[in-house]
């Protein structure tokens, strides 16, 4: 009765009660995939197709393009940030000019990151004359770094850019204020505490900073005031440090005596040839 009525709806007449008893199969064949369902004397028709199911997989996207090696390639990074101290700079005696200095980029609203930035030659020269302490730009350049391992085998590992290009980024927020408390605070941080764990970890900090940026530290051991004089003191913020101090790292005669000897050779006007011959990035790997 069913079939009767659903026939009647497709305008389909039954003649007599003699009409062949009507089958699903009668109407609809069923065949593999990637074919049609066709109902027999009639115009209804039904379609599957299985490709549907693959079509997503099937998607290729373009491979990526393929560039030549560089070297300003290798490690390059790009990073905006505020200028945390007076750019310094040095003559080297092979004629090449080497400027410092460290930025302060933001990771969040309360945390900052410190790196050190490095300048040669003719940029060297641009960042020392215009750059100064809370000015906001943008760098690029090469991330490299110094691994140093200590007496009692524990690696060090310290970051730097080399920079390659330099911008003057317009002012807007955050403002450079933020920054400033920042390197307020990390300074803060660094000064000894009331016990042992602390002065530790606070001069180890000073000596990391120390062997990262050396030339922005005086020298004082050759000629000390007093004995109890720092040995090394900060040109900017004037922290202060001891080779024979109580809370030292096991590792830091050793390291002197290794940025002893590579200053030496960099001070050195017989070694004019040798600087020359040398790849830049390690002129100063500290």
């Amino acid at each position: 009765m069913a079939l009767e009525q659903a026939l009647s709806s497709l305008h389909i007449p039954l003649t007599n009660a003699q009409t062949p008893a009507l089958s699903v199969n009668h109407f609809f064949s069923y065949p593999g995939p990637r074919t049609r369902w066709h109902c027999s004397d009639f115009a209804l028709r039904c379609s599957v197709d299985y490709r549907d199911q693959s079509y997503n997989q099937a998607v290729q996207y373009p491979k990526p393009a393929e560039i030549p090696w560089k070297k300003e390639l290798c490690n390059a990074v790009h990073l905006i940030g505020v200028v945390g101290a007076p750019v310094e700079i040095r003559h080297l005696p092979s004629g090449k000019v080497l400027a410092w200095t460290r930025l302060g980029v933001k990771k969040s609203a309360t945390d900052t990151f410190w790196i050190s930035l490095t300048f040669w030659d003719e940029l060297a020269q641009v960042a020392f004359q215009h750059l100064e302490k809370g000015h906001q730009i943008y760098v690029s350049g090469r991330l490299i770094s110094d691994t140093i391992e200590s007496d009692n085998g524990k690696a060090q590992t310290y970051y730097k850019v080399v920079v390659q290009q330099l911008n003057f980024v317009e002012r807007s927020f955050p403002s450079t204020a933020s920054y400033d408390r920042d390197s307020n605070t990390m300074t803060t941080g660094r000064k000894l505490g009331n016990n042992a764990a602390n002065n530790t970890a606070s001069i180890q900090e000073l000596w990391q900073a120390f062997f990262a940026n050396p030339l922005e530290w005086w020298d004082n051991r050759k000629n000390k005031k007093t004995p109890k004089y720092p040995d090394f003191k900060h040109k900017d913020t004037g922290e202060a440090l001891w080779v024979e101090g109580r809370y030292n790292p096991p590792w830091v005669k050793s390291q002197l005596a290794i940025l002893d000897e590579r200053m030496g050779s960099l001070n050195s006007q017989d070694s004019g040839m040798h600087v020359t011959s040398m790849a830049r990035d390690d002129l100063m790997p500290f």
